[in-house]
């Protein structure tokens, strides 16, 4: 088997699916290098003492990153090929390619790529980095690859990989939810569980625009259009949240679940509600959402948006209201809880689930990693 060097600054938990996909593999052999206490404050994936991980640990020396060991071992070490992660400030892992490189090992980044449209200074340097250093680019997104393609990179260069959490719990777990249940949790949380209900998943900060999704509920009940919204997560735009939802007289409508961190327990949560919206970017949340058969709505703007809102599909799955605009957020709300009139909720499910099976989970990745070495 070939031997493949998989090096992070540090793997994060929720990269659990692709990487036991990765450890799993009957095509490569994938030895996974970086700091076993993670990166980036992210909680880190446990290898345990698993023989393939090994510990580089990472450092900070003023803008520049390092990890402490990782250029000698692949000087010495023989491979087939590398991914890694990086952006141009992590030295050792630069280093670390140019050195596979010279020994004739080919390396792929696995990146966000470019995600904003602009043929700006920033782009450009960025444009140089992938095209000279790597020998291609695993991007999250399309736009991502477009954007690099409008700038003249060789889009036979280019795979796009997409996302992944952990697919293989969550598959067990959507679908299971009774109409008991649901109505059960519903009931918990609201007055008057036969609204229907919107669930937004994630810190409550100022970036997130949280404001506007409020504004939108007091917009719907001017309408005689009453809906319930929960907030699961926590955050410092909480206390500004409740004074507006006060003011709006709509406390009744309006959940604070505080964060939860329990797969099971997330589950229930979305698969409770009709609908999950997310006013500023969205990134893994939709993906969780659209797993677990509730469709997404979140802004239509490209350069402020994550890879994974990609996923999202008009009219089908979820909808993209006009970026920071209230009354177009509220007739995408309406336009979404329609659909359960047009559609079965068998259908909706499936409707959600379809662009999850089809390529963000692990065993698209796989197959398509293992198709490179």
């Amino acid at each position: 088997m070939n031997k493949v060097l998989v090096i992070y600054p540090g793997f994060p938990h929720y990269r659990v699916g692709i990487i036991e996909a990765l450890r799993n593999s009957t095509h490569n052999h994938y030895l996974f290098l970086g700091d076993k206490k993670g990166w980036n404050k992210i909680k880190p994936y446990d290898f345990k003492d698993s023989p393939d991980f090994k510990d580089f640990p990472a450092y900070k020396i003023g803008p520049f990153y390092f990890s402490k060991g990782l250029i000698r071992y692949v000087i010495f070490e023989k491979c087939s090929g590398a991914i890694v992660h990086s952006p141009p400030h992590w030295i050792s892992i630069i280093v670390a390619t140019l050195i596979l490189r010279i020994k004739g090992v080919k390396v792929f980044n696995w990146t966000h790529g470019i995600l904003k449209n602009h043929k700006n200074l920033k782009n450009r340097f960025y444009f140089i980095f992938f095209k000279y250093f790597f020998d291609g680019l695993l991007l999250y997104g399309n736009i991502a690859k477009r954007n690099l393609i409008n700038l003249g990179f060789n889009k036979e260069k280019i795979k796009v990989i997409y996302n992944s959490l952990d697919y293989q719990k969550q598959i067990k777990l959507r679908g299971t939810l009774t109409e008991k249940e649901r109505q059960s949790i519903r009931s918990r949380l609201f007055d008057n569980p036969e609204n229907d209900q919107l669930v937004f998943i994630g810190r409550l900060t100022a970036q997130k625009k949280l404001h506007l999704l409020v504004e939108a509920i007091k917009l719907l009940k001017d309408e005689n259009i009453f809906v319930n919204l929960l907030f699961v997560g926590d955050g410092d735009q909480k206390k500004k949240l409740q004074s507006q939802i006060d003011e709006y007289k709509i406390t009744d409508q309006i959940c604070f679940y505080g964060a939860s961190y329990d797969e099971i327990e997330n589950y229930k949560l979305i698969a409770s509600s009709n609908c999950c919206v997310a006013t500023g970017e969205i990134g893994l949340t939709a993906m969780h959402s659209l797993m677990f058969g509730v469709p997404v709505i979140s802004h239509n703007d490209m350069n402020r948006q994550m890879p994974e809102f990609e996923a999202i599909l008009p009219n089908i799955n979820g909808a993209l209201f006009e970026y920071d605009n209230t009354f177009d957020l509220k007739e995408k709300i309406k336009s979404v809880l329609n659909l359960s009139r047009d559609k079965s909720k068998l259908q909706i499910q499936k409707d959600c689930y379809k662009i999850m099976d089809e390529y963000y989970n692990p065993n698209f990745q796989l197959k398509l990693i293992d198709s490179l070495f």
